[in-house]
Order: C-alpha cells, then structure tokens, then sequence
C-alpha cells in the first residue's frame, strides 16, 4: 500500500467518523475500495475522489434513509417527531375538552361550520406541533409544516364564519378529553427510541478508532446533549477532523475530553447568540401573545370560535414550551 493510499485511507476514516458512520461500514466501504482498486490498478483518489466527497457519497448511498432521520440535530427520531405532535395535540384536545365541558354543558351541538372548523383547527394544531419540532434540525420541514399551519388556521377561521351553523346533531364534551387522553397515551407509545442506531462500535483497539470514536462522540454531543444544529455540529466536527489531519496528533491531546470540549464549542455557539433568537425566548413570547389575545377575547364577549382557537393555540404553545425545557434538563445535570 503506497503512502498516497495510506493517508487516503486514513482521511477518509476521519471524514466518515465525522458525519457518524460507524466503524463496521466504514471498515466494509474501505475493503471494496481496496478491492477496487486491486482490480483497477487505479488509486483510491483516481477511482473515488477526494475523502470529503467519497464519505458524503457513503452517506447518501449506504446509510438507509430511517437511520440518517434518527440522527438530526436535536437529537429526535421521526418516532420521537410524531410522539411530541401527538402529545402537544393531546394536552391541547384535553384542555378544550373541559373548556367546552365547563362552558357549554355535557352535549354540544354540532355544526358544519363547528365541525370544519375544528378538524382544520386539529390539521394547524398538529402542523404547528411538527414545525417546531423540525425547527432545530430540518428547516425546510420545518418551513413546510408552518406553511400548513398558516393555511389551515386561515381555513379553519373561513369555515366558522362561513359555514352554515344548522345542527347536525350532538357530541358530548367529554369524548373530547377521552380523545386528549388517548392522544397522549398513543404520545408515550411512540416514543422514545435509541438515538444511537448506526454508531455501535465494534473494534476500539487501534488508534484509528479511538479518533474515530472521539470525533463520533462529539458529533453526538453537539447535536444531542447541546441542541447544536445538524449543520453547525457537522461543520464544527468537521473542522475538529482537518485539524486531526493537518498536525498529525490524536484529538485527546489536541482538545483534550470530549465532553469538555463539546461544552466549550456550545458555550462559544451560545455566547455568540442574540438573546431573541433562543427557541425558548421565542417560545414565551408567543405564550404570552395568545395569552393575551384569549384574555381579550373573554373580557369582551368575543366569539365561541374565536375562543376555542385561541385556548388550542395557548395550550399548544404552552406544551412546546414545557417540552422544550424538559429536552434541555440533560444539560444542566450533565457533568
């Protein structure tokens, strides 16, 4: 093996482990290169490119889809995507439920205009419960989930105005807590999952894999335990790798713990922040601003309608709040 393929090799293992491919696949595409390149006489740069471009390439061709979406940025599977937007839309089905209860009786009428209303309200409450999920890792999910939301509280709002109010029939209110409370208890079957799939370490001997495994912990630290964007963990990862690459020496000694270290880079990325930029910042000031317009809306008798998209839109800012706290607390317990 001439030293041209040797330090191939050996930036690709770097490349690899730095967007968190585990070591049985990166020792698996390495031995077909090796393979290849027997047959072709070709040498690994000829034959493949640059390491960079190579492990991008691995990643979009052999990393199954389920397993790339268990690995964004805030650390959620698509499980884990699902089960918060059924929680946040049972809490808010709940809290309507005994709303309606108290104010309106045990049966309440349905109408079209009620019944197109409330399923478009649903359709905005759960898109609104994806988009802010997605936020912190698939901006475009994200911006196509709010686009939803927007839509369909635009649409929600025709229909109660417009619609006809004849009376179908009747509901009674408590069915609607009885759905809250099966949409979080379908919430807690959902979720959580592991989201380790694809980074089980196999051979921990060499020193090959002990950077490996330092830069794939990092990764994970950024992501998972600091809440760092896909991208930006990807980047201050990959940054951490061409150093590696550049001076020759294991990362231990160059940065010392991993875990000291991903600190360091999220108290960096922290302080480099503007305050009304943080999610939870955001998040409190639009609790307090339909906190606000449902308070308004009840002291001048506004109308029903009016009212109950107003308590699905505090309850369900509330609960993204609250779960946005709760996936944070592992730093400030951590070490």
């Amino acid at each position: 093996m001439t030293d041209e393929t040797t330090q191939w090799n050996a930036r690709t293992r770097l490349a690899l482990a730095a967007r968190s491919v585990d070591t049985t696949t990166a020792d698996t595409v390495l031995d077909e290169v090796a393979q290849h390149c027997a047959d072709s006489g070709e040498t690994p740069y000829e034959a493949f490119g640059a390491p960079d471009e190579y492990a991008d390439t691995v990643i979009s061709e052999r990393i199954p889809p389920e397993a790339r979406a268990g690995l964004h940025a805030d650390g959620l599977t698509r499980a884990d995507h699902l089960s918060s937007a059924l929680a946040q839309t049972g809490v808010v089905t709940l809290i309507v439920g005994v709303f309606l209860w108290g104010g309106s009786g045990t049966m309440l009428s349905v109408t079209p205009a009620g019944l197109t209303g409330s399923a478009l309200t649903a359709v905005a409450l759960i898109s609104a419960c994806l988009a802010l999920t997605f936020s912190g890792s698939r901006l475009r999910a994200a911006a196509a989930w709010g686009l939803t939301a927007l839509v369909a509280v635009m649409l929600a709002a025709a229909a109660f105005t417009t619609l006809p109010i004849t009376r179908l029939g009747r509901l009674p209110a408590p069915a609607l807590c009885m759905l809250g409370v099966v949409l979080l208890w379908s919430a807690t079957r959902s979720g959580p999952v592991s989201h380790h799939e694809g980074v089980t370490m196999t051979r921990q001997t060499d020193a090959h894999s002990r950077d490996e495994d330092w830069l794939r912990e990092l990764h994970q630290l950024l992501r998972q335990r600091h809440a760092i964007s896909h991208d930006r963990a990807a980047e201050l990862t990959r940054d951490a790798a061409h150093h590696l690459i550049a001076t020759g020496g294991a990362p231990q000694d160059e940065f010392g713990p991993v875990e000291l270290y991903a600190l360091k880079l999220a108290e960096q990325e922290r302080s480099g922040s503007r305050w009304w930029l943080r999610q939870d910042v955001q998040a409190v000031i639009v609790v307090l601003i339909t906190l606000g317009y449902l308070v308004s809306n009840l002291l001048s008798d506004g109308p029903l309608w009016q009212t109950i998209v107003a308590s699905a839109a505090l309850a369900g800012s509330l609960a993204s709040l609250v779960f946005d706290l709760r996936r944070k607390r592992p730093i400030r317990s951590s070490r």
